[in-house]
């Protein structure tokens, strides 16, 4: 089933799947010049949905595209 994401949500989503590293939020953040809660519900919707993991590495949350 196709998952909708949400139009503001979408050059997150564009940005985080032309990456081939995860990211962080501050990554995101400063990259597309987002609010930190705004990359955060971003890429925390994109786990919800099961299109994203979150992993945590060395104290800090990276995300990247499910396998």
């Amino acid at each position: 089933m196709p998952v909708s994401i949400d139009p503001k949500d979408q050059k997150i989503w564009d940005y985080f799947t032309n990456r081939k590293t995860p990211v962080t939020i501050k990554q995101v953040m400063k990259a597309l010049l987002v609010s930190e809660t705004h990359a955060r519900r971003a890429l925390e919707y994109f786990v919800f949905r099961a299109l994203a993991e979150r992993h945590k590495i060395g104290g800090v949350m990276t995300y990247r595209i499910k396998e």
